[in-house]
């Protein structure tokens, strides 16, 4: 046989030094340098032949596009080395960098967020060329009333040919008058580049902030929900039907229904969760969450969360044995499970008819509802029907799971006379979990018209609707009468006190600036809230939004980042206070500019034309006086701080009895004698938040400034501008874990037993409890760090002091005096709170700042919320018109009844 020999393309540019392989010629470059003599069958040779080509082929990448030598794309080489080339070629038109999805937790595909809270957007992108190091980070944002845009931020590292998922924490405001974005700039640069590597649009779309997400966590299909969408409690009673835009700015809750039912897009980060009211938990494995998505579901659920474990058949409450939820779970399985037909669930039927209103209609692929019963009279405005039978099939009774309540957990019975548990619940910190001994979507369940009352009142909890007007109200008709709608304070029992306490933000804000930027289109005079360029070209460009989107925009929602907030204004005070610069006041500006005239004017004209005689002299000495007076002036301003650079700071730490995590929230200013910009990092917890802090001192024309929140790898507010001689504030809010939980426990003696958990040493510590005539307030004085005191006997009562000495910086007595009244949020799940307000000194560690400061001084007030009352019942007169049959006359008005009696303060 003759010798073969054969040069590849690879030897080739080996031998003459290009892109070879760094490691030396593969096993094709040797074979094709040295003269092989074979002696074999010829019934061999093709079999060589094909390995020799196989060899050669897998490495001959330069000239197919560098592909991967598996086994599959040899056999393509040999089989379709046509197709082979076309995919190289493919590859090569490949961009690089590719942007695959964008995702907006909790939702997997519809990009739905809420103004004025912080959300979780996740990038999967793609790096096609080489391995990328850079940023990403979305175009500047403006805030609303202040000279200050925001750019949100994280490190991007992209490995080559691999699809990366990028999480960002954004915040995006709403400005009445404004036109509601749709989409938000992304991009991805390199540290110190001009320009951006590449770019995309990320489409969004803002919610009402008073619509709360109901998250549905299924082992199986979450399709069986989606029927939920369309029961009566999800929207008002007032939406039109007819009008579908309407109805979705309108309703109360919409349905997150995963992409995956197993595999269900929460976010990590637990200050993201505020937007979600509501958790139903059905059958899927607690082990299937990450241990982050853990973290964040037990601090939004002792913040105000509601967890709803659904039963019926299948292991659908033993899934949680040994699990996250199982120190927090209100009952266990009994074993003791039962087959209901319809005697044994008439009980339920009677507890719940059916409303009067009708569903909405159905959605683009869904069946429609069936037609409701004969609507017979409603007395008193009730808005029911009469109860409807449940009848399940013969062979398909429903499966009701046995549970055995734990000692203090909540019973909510099938029905009156029964003896069966619909449900048991209990209080976790500020939320509840609820186990649903029933699964509402089975079918029988689903078919009776009274599971949207069962679900309002036991799954959501929601209150009733208020009159909307009684004055016309008449028994004999068949119609229900008109109702208002529910704010969002009804829907969501999510609240952190540094945004909730002293009540909502109300829409009158919004309602003026829109009225000041309707007044500035049509030429009016100037406004004293400065706008910023990226806000008068968004008006500009951008028509106003419908009359429905304003007012839902305008309505205020719980748990939002807002600076106009009681809590942030009380503390914007305090630091402007501490901090020693004040603004000249008026008397002195008018004594300024009349001295100023006084000797622009006559004495200078008198001195040069009496005394000198030379009156021409008096123009060129008029520079020298201005010059002269702005001297006096900054000289009689200015006041010796004895620094140059300070940060004064003001916490709000918040605990939930029980629970060793705490929620921070920081309200800080910063002050420099000279011009600088300041870097303020969270370098030991990666779910800290930090944004610029409107001191309310903007005015119209300031430059506008660009500050960076860089989440990841450190969480940071970088670029932080800082004027000479004037104070830039900022907030903040993280999680921060405690040496040990505190609480309230019985003590030996019969009395209670206080356990100071924080790790601070709480000085003039206030408890207030609720009483039957309102709050109650005991002072408690000094409690050390870790030690526990009792509350009962052996202490002389003392007054509460007016106000606290031996702090250094903000004065904690103000936000002290408002964090021991009532929040004006008083609904029932309220009731019986018992919390300890007390101040530390000092400001939390945890925080660096680039360049240091000299001095850095701050006050921390801490909230412990010691004791909640159990889940208000969903036989309430709150939830149930039906609950008190005295009530329901025509001159008594539900809407107020449902409020509980004014409470006073008294100590």
């Amino acid at each position: 046989m003759r010798p073969f020999r054969r040069r590849s393309e690879d030897a080739r540019l080996g031998a003459t030094g290009g892109p070879a392989d760094s490691a030396g010629p593969g096993p094709v470059s040797v074979l094709s340098e040295v003269p092989i003599h074979v002696k074999m069958p010829v019934r061999l040779v093709p079999a060589m032949v094909a390995a020799i080509v196989v060899v050669a082929a897998a490495g001959d990448r330069a000239a197919l596009g560098q592909l991967s030598a598996t086994d599959e794309e040899r056999l393509q080489i040999l089989s379709d080395p046509e197709a082979a080339k076309a995919k190289a070629k493919d590859e090569k038109a490949k961009p690089p960098f590719e942007l695959f999805r964008s995702q907006f937790a909790p939702f997997d595909v519809l990009p739905f967020l809420k103004p004025w809270s912080w959300s979780t957007v996740t990038l999967e992108v793609r790096a096609n060329d080489v391995d990328y190091e850079g940023g990403l980070q979305f175009q500047p944002i403006a805030l609303p009333g202040m000279p200050q845009e925001v750019v949100y931020a994280r490190d991007a590292r992209l490995p080559k040919e691999q699809r990366s998922r990028l999480n960002l924490q954004v915040l995006v405001p709403h400005r009445a008058g404004v036109k509601l974005p749709k989409e938000l700039a992304a991009e991805l640069i390199r540290p110190g580049a001009i320009r951006a590597d590449d770019a995309w649009t990320v489409p969004m779309k803002l919610i009402p902030p008073t619509q709360m997400l109901v998250v549905v966590m299924s082992k199986e299909s979450s399709g069986q929900y989606a029927a939920w969408n369309r029961y009566p409690c999800f929207v008002p009673s007032s939406a039109d039907p007819a009008d579908a835009i309407a109805v979705d700015l309108a309703r109360y809750y919409r349905l997150v229904l995963p992409e995956h039912a197993d595999k269900p897009f929460l976010s990590p980060h637990p200050l993201t969760w505020g937007p979600i009211s509501h958790v139903i938990w059905d059958g899927l494995p607690p082990d299937s969450v990450a241990v982050s998505h853990q973290q964040a579901m037990l601090d939004w659920l002792h913040w105000g969360g509601q967890l709803v474990l659904i039963g019926g058949a299948g292991p659908a409450f033993s899934i949680f044995r040994d699990s996250f939820l199982q120190p927090y779970l209100p009952a266990d399985p009994s074993g003791d499970d039962a087959l209901l037909g319809e005697a044994e669930l008439r009980p339920l039927s009677e507890a719940y008819p059916p409303g009067a209103t009708p569903p909405p209609p159905p959605q683009e692929g869904e069946e429609p509802a069936p037609p409701p019963p004969k609507l017979e009279k409603l007395p008193d405005g009730r808005p029911y029907r009469p109860p409807v039978a449940i009848r399940p099939p013969a062979k398909r009774p429903v499966l009701l799971s046995g549970l055995r309540p734990r000692p203090g957990a909540s019973k909510i019975p099938l029905g009156p006379g029964s003896s069966r548990l619909l449900a048991a619940e209990a209080r976790v910190g500020r939320g509840r979990i609820t186990m649903l001994a029933l699964n509402p979507t089975e079918p029988t369940l689903a078919a009776w018209p009274g599971i949207d009352t069962m679900i309002r009142r036991v799954v959501l909890r929601r209150p009733e609707e208020p009159l909307a007007d009684r004055s016309g109200l008449n028994p004999q008709d068949l119609a229900p009468p008109p109702r208002g709608q529910l704010d969002a304070v009804d829907l969501s029992w999510y609240r952190i006190a540094s945004r909730d306490h002293g009540g909502p933000v109300q829409a009158e804000a919004d309602r003026v600036r829109a009225a000041e930027l309707a007044k500035a289109q049509v030429g009016g005079p100037p406004r004293s809230i400065s706008r910023t360029p990226s806000e008068a070209a968004e008006l500009a460009a951008s028509p106003t939004n419908t009359e429905a989107e304003e007012a839902a925009m305008a309505r205020p929602g719980v748990a939002e980042w807002r600076d106009a907030a009681p809590i942030p204004r009380l503390c914007r005070d305090a630091l402007e206070k501490a901090s020693g610069i004040t603004v000249p006041g008026s008397a002195f500006v008018l004594k300024v500019i009349f001295a100023y005239i006084l000797a622009i004017v006559p004495l200078n004209w008198l001195v040069f034309r009496l005394l000198l005689g030379r009156r021409e002299w008096a123009w060129a000495t008029i520079p020298v006086l201005a010059l002269g007076f702005a001297f006096v002036v900054e000289r009689m301003a200015a006041y010796d701080m004895g620094y140059d650079s300070a940060c004064d700071e003001l916490d709000l730490m918040e605990v939930q009895a029980g629970y060793p995590r705490a929620h921070l929230s920081r309200f800080a200013s910063l002050y420099t004698t000279g011009r600088a910009r300041y870097t303020v990092a969270y370098p030991d917890d990666p779910a800290a938040l930090a944004l610029p802090f409107n001191n309310q001192r903007s005015i119209g024309g300031e430059e506008t400034t660009t500050a960076a929140f860089r989440c990841y790898p450190v969480p940071a507010l970088e670029d932080y501008a800082v004027q000479p001689r004037s104070l830039s504030m900022y907030r903040a809010e993280q999680y921060l874990d405690l040496p040990s939980s505190s609480g309230l426990e019985a003590s030996p003696s019969g009395g209670r037993t206080l356990t100071n958990g924080t790790g601070l040493e709480l000085r003039d510590a206030v408890l207030v409890e609720d009483g039957p005539d309102g709050p109650i307030e005991s002072y408690v004085g000094t409690i050390g760090p870790n030690a526990t005191i009792e509350l009962d006997g052996g202490r002389p009562p003392a007054a509460v002091p007016e106000a606290v000495e031996g702090f250094d910086g903000p004065d904690p007595s103000p936000l002290m005096g408002v964090l021991r009244k009532a929040s004006p949020d008083r609904g029932p799940e309220n009731a019986g709170e018992m919390r300890l307000v007390a101040w530390s000194p000092g400001p939390r560690d945890g925080q660096s700042f680039e360049p240091a400061l000299d001095r850095h001084r701050g006050t921390t007030i801490v909230l412990v919320h010691l004791r909640r009352g159990p889940p208000p019942p969903p036989d309430g007169r709150r939830y149930n018109l039906l609950a008190d049959a005295a009530r329901r006359r025509v001159p008594e008005a539900p809407a107020a009844a449902t409020d509980p009696p004014a409470r006073r303060s008294r100590r």
